[in-house]
Order: structure tokens, then sequence, then C-alpha cells
């Protein structure tokens, strides 16, 4: 059979809900690449699975993916998985998935486990349109400044995140986004699942007061689902992001995508901030 790249998602809690396909992709592989190696092993043995396994993760991504391209190369089919869920959906595997592509390999993406779109349906809130964010970044700047690209899109957002960072990074969301309701998901098919509804405020301060454990998805309601709209007059919609900290050239920038002009904005955001004759 002519080299195949599998991309196998596997289960992001409950091994029942591994496909009958993923389980058959698994089998007819000649060598599995892993995010975890100790943590597929043990899916595999608890199928009764047994393949060479080489890990691909973060730190050695580009180096395995040349690896597992040579495999293909020699004629072998090769899996893709990663700890849970689909590889290169904020996990590794883009990078070998873009290369195979580009090389002409035959590539197979499964359907199955994934946590966004469980989350999205358990939030309570108007599941489509929406968007992907994934993973934010860690630091509260570059998190605000992701967050005004994304403020005034009218979708859903869905996004990913750390338990040690979800208190921050909720209170950035409502720091920029405006109070919006939302959702907390976390433990999806597991014993501890728990989705908690309410205003990104009330979610901040409860992640503060009860920091929580494991793998968690949060989803935010869309721009027209706010409990206050943000204020389309240039000197209201200044007043309303000064409020919320954010700064001059953020308030700019926030400003064109709602179709103020910048420059008048920026200049609104000094002389609101008394810095006029800074």
């Amino acid at each position: 059979m002519t080299a195949r790249l599998l991309i196998v998602p596997t289960p992001i809690g409950n091994l029942g809900d591994i496909t009958a396909r993923a389980l058959e992709c698994l089998q007819v592989a000649d060598i599995v690449y892993a995010e975890d190696t100790r943590r597929t092993g043990t899916l595999l043995q608890h199928f009764g699975i047994k393949k060479p396994l080489r890990s691909l993760f973060v730190g050695n991504e580009k180096s395995r993916s040349l690896a597992a391209l040579a495999e293909l190369r020699e004629g072998r089919t090769v899996a893709l998985v990663s700890d849970a869920g689909t590889p290169g959906i904020s996990d590794p595997g883009a990078y070998l998935i873009r290369a195979a592509i580009d090389e002409g390999f035959a590539v197979e993406a499964l359907p199955g486990p994934q946590a966004m779109l469980p989350a999205l349906l358990l939030s309570g809130l108007e599941p489509a349109p929406f968007a992907f964010i994934g993973f934010l970044p860690r630091t509260s700047a570059a998190r605000r400044s992701a967050l005004v690209e994304i403020a005034a899109l009218r979708l859903t957002l869905v996004f990913y995140e750390a338990p040690h960072r979800l208190a921050a990074m909720l209170a950035d969301c409502r720091a920029v986004l405006g109070e919006r309701p939302a959702a907390v998901v976390r433990e999806i098919t597991k014993v501890h699942e728990e989705t908690r509804r309410a205003t990104l405020g009330e979610l901040a301060a409860w992640a503060k007061a009860e920091p929580p454990r494991g793998e968690i998805v949060v989803v935010v309601g869309r721009a027209a689902e706010c409990s206050a709209e943000t204020p389309q007059d240039l000197p209201g919609f200044v007043a309303e992001r000064l409020r919320r900290g954010e700064s001059p050239a953020a308030i700019a920038k926030a400003a064109r995508d709602v179709g103020h002009a910048r420059q008048e904005a920026y200049r609104e955001a000094l002389r609101q901030s008394g810095k006029a004759d800074a």
C-alpha cells in the first residue's frame, strides 16, 4: 500500500470514545509518533495493540517530523497521535502534516474526540457561528493585545487554557471584551466533568477564589450578546475602554475595528486620560 500519514484522534478522557476506525488505523500503522509515548503506550496496551513508538512533542517536533518523513519515503504507514484529541489542533503535529502534504504523501485525517465542540454545546451559548482561538498568550499584556484583535467579532469564542492561568485569562477577557456571558468547561468526558456558566467577571472571581484543576475550555458569548453593548460614539467608546485599563494605543486599534478613525480615537484617549500635552 502507498505510504500514508494517518492523523488519529485519541480520547480526551473516556477510552470508550475511541472510534473503530482509529483502532484500525493504529493496527495497520508501521510506526506511531506520539506526543507522550508513555501515555500512548498505555492506550495501545489497553486495546492490545503493539507498535513501535516514537515521541513527537513541542521540543523535538521538527527533528522527529523529519524522521517521520523519512519513514514515509520508505513506503511506510505512519500514525500521528497526541496525548488527547486531534494532533495539530493546539497540540504538536501541524509541522509534520504540512510537510507530508508538501511532499505529496497521502494524508488521512480521522474524525474523533476533541474538546471544543462538546464545550461549545455545554456552554448553552449560541453554537454557530463560532471561532476557535485555542490558547491565548501567557502574559497579560500579550493576551490583551490578542483579545483586542478579536473583540469586534460577532462570533462565539472558544479558548483552551491552563488551570493556573484561568483566573487571569478570564479577567483579561472581561477587561477587553466587556462583561459577556461565558462558560468554563473542564475535564470533559472524565469523572469530574464540570460546567460553570456565568458572566466573565463572575467566572474570574470564582477561578481566583477556587482555582480549578484539569483540562479547561472557555466559551465566551459573541459581542452581540454582551450585557452592556460597547458604546459606539467615540467619546463613550474611549471612556469605556479607559475604564477597563486599556492604553491609548490599544484603544485606537480597537476603535478602528468598529468603524472609528484610529488617529481620532488615539487623540481622544490621550485627551480623556490627561495625556494630551505629553
